[in-house]
């Protein structure tokens, strides 16, 4: 997998398969074998790269044709398909008439992109899940060992239920076999109860347990309210048949939940389905249209405001639809920690809704900075700012619903040695007798000299410094902020190119996307000065993308 754009935990990634590239975050709609509610050029249409259907099913109801023809004719679709084990019918029944090899074997065979273990999902006792993370462990590491020479992608399941002590050992575990992707299991009974808060916690203690280089699946979860809260959460991947199930009882879904059709007068919606159209004229395969359409309608929302890093704007907004998804919103809060460590270090905007806007990962990053300063400000929502640094991030990108006059004072290279030291945790970087330069319509810093020398400049938008001659200097007085590269490629940063993942042997625990930071060899030597892509934990697990985008060489 290899991440293009970031926002909290959120990320855009890309995931190769045997039958093309799937852009995540993403839906994979449940398909039915013979009978799709929806045309699959519909489902195409709407943005799916891939599917999913249950090869149980298959292989119970047309597995001599599955097997001649292989699982892409079957089901008429030329992209990647995904398929289930099993396992949800093996959760609904409490047995099936197939064993953990047999599918596995069965999976490989029809050739689908990616295959799944039998797992054992469900809830009950803590006794009899944590025997059940065992089973699925054990059948994991069978799997491993028939897939040896498989061309598909293979799925670890992590199990646990609610138990998150379970979750986080069985992620683990399953972590260390080093499968493709990673599903959270148990989810739908969880989704069902509307137990969005609970499943907040499921996915962060997920997350911390797992490599990050992988996708990770919440397994049955399709509905577009809870969408943009597990992708902020770290989540990449989701499937599920409620568009069609949904469909078959008569219910309209939205972001705000799911209404009965036959207690709605209007379609609150203009998609192909709806546009034109009252509730009366809508039957069951319309209906699974719409269900699907404002699914993918949502995926796509997500993407933008990851792109746009408004992912925090847009989970306020579905944070009012409904009062369990307030609650998952506030239970956020809980998980700062783990959300700060790869939440960009800078945005465009910093957006103040409400009162929940008090647990955003800026608010929770600026407390732990400690930065001297002549005088220090409140700046709404902050305490305690350095009054040198309001016209940076976050500080003078805050969009309030009132005015607030604080300006940034103190002299040029006062303010200029307080943005050094905020950022880099170095006092008096800059000597006194630098020389600034400021941009001529807005005043603001630009660049700053010393003999002549330019030592930094500093980026319009949010007042990052970007180092030049300077980088020497900060290399010099402190270990941090530094990226490894591999001894043998350490010619490449030092001739100004990229850094890529899979070279980086060690990165300072402190950075995070969006940072600037020094490129070294094993030895120390400073070669380069960039932008980190990732943050230091995703430089370390990643082996493909960008690491570092390189912009001085030394």
């Amino acid at each position: 997998m290899e991440i293009k754009h970031k926002d909290l935990a959120g990320r855009i990634g890309v995931l190769e398969t045997a039958h093309g590239k799937i852009e995540t975050p993403t839906l994979f709609p449940v398909v039915h074998a013979k009978d799709p509610i929806v045309p699959l050029k519909e489902i195409k249409s709407m943005g799916a790269e891939c599917i999913i259907s249950n090869a149980y099913m298959i292989w119970k109801n047309n597995r001599e044709e599955a097997l001649d023809k292989g699982i892409h004719k079957l089901l008429g679709w030329k992209d990647p398909i995904m398929t289930d084990s099993g396992a949800f019918q093996l959760m609904q029944y409490g047995g099936i008439e197939i064993g953990n090899k047999e599918i596995i074997e069965f999976q490989d065979a029809i050739k689908v992109d990616i295959g799944v273990p039998l797992d054992i999902p469900g809830l009950g006792t803590k006794e009899r899940v944590k025997k059940n993370c065992e089973i699925t462990l054990q059948r994991a590491k069978e799997a491993k060992e028939l897939t040896q020479n498989s061309k598909s992608l293979w799925a670890g399941p992590v199990q646990g239920a609610q138990y998150l002590d379970l979750r986080k050992k069985c992620a683990r575990d399953m972590g260390k076999l080093d499968f493709d992707i990673y599903p959270i299991g148990t989810v739908v009974p969880l989704m069902n109860r509307y137990e969005f808060a609970l499943n907040i916690d499921i996915i962060s203690a997920v997350k911390q347990n797992l490599p990050l280089n992988k996708p990770v699946h919440h397994f049955g979860n399709g509905h577009s309210m809870f969408l943009s809260f597990a992708v902020a959460m770290g989540a990449d991947v989701f499937d599920s048949a409620a568009y069609s199930l949904f469909a078959k009882r008569g219910d309209y879904m939205t972001v705000s939940g799911t209404q009965s059709l036959s207690d709605m007068e209007y379609l609150p919606c203009s998609c192909p389905a709806c546009r034109g159209k009252d509730p009366a004229d809508l039957d069951t395969a319309a209906l699974a249209h719409h269900n699907l359409y404002i699914t993918f309608d949502e995926i796509k929302k997500i993407k933008q405001a990851i792109r746009e890093q408004a992912l925090w704007e847009l989970l306020e907004e579905r944070a009012r639809g409904h009062p369990r998804l307030y609650a998952a919103f506030l239970q956020m809060k809980n998980h700062q920690k783990y959300l700060e460590l790869y939440d960009p270090y800078t945005k465009k905007r910093f957006f103040y809704l409400s009162k929940e806007s008090n647990n955003r990962v800026e608010l929770y990053r600026h407390k732990k900075i400690k930065c001297s300063s002549k005088k220090y400000v409140d700046a709404f929502p902050f305490k305690k700012v350095p009054c040198e640094l309001l016209d940076r991030y976050p500080f003078g990108q805050r969009e309030l619903q009132f005015e607030d006059n604080q300006r940034a004072s103190g002299s040029s290279i006062e303010r200029a040695n307080v943005l050094a030291e905020y950022q880099f945790g170095i006092p008096n970087l800059f000597p006194k007798t630098s020389r600034i330069r400021l941009s001529q319509k807005t005043r603001r810093m630009r660049a700053i000299y010393g003999n002549d020398i330019l030592l930094a400049t500093f980026k319009a938008s949010d007042l990052v410094i970007i180092p030049h001659a300077i980088a020497r200097t900060i290399h010099q007085k402190t270990k941090s902020w530094r990226v490894v590269v591999d001894q043998e490629t350490a010619e490449f940063p030092a001739k100004g190119r990229n850094v890529f993942a899979k070279f980086v042997k060690k990165a300072d625990s402190k950075i995070r996307a969006g940072m600037e930071v020094l490129v070294v060899d094993e030895k120390g030597v400073l070669l380069a000065e960039g932008q980190a892509v990732l943050s230091a934990r995703e430089m370390l697990d990643f082996d493909s993308g960008l690491a570092v985008k390189v912009r001085n060489r030394y």
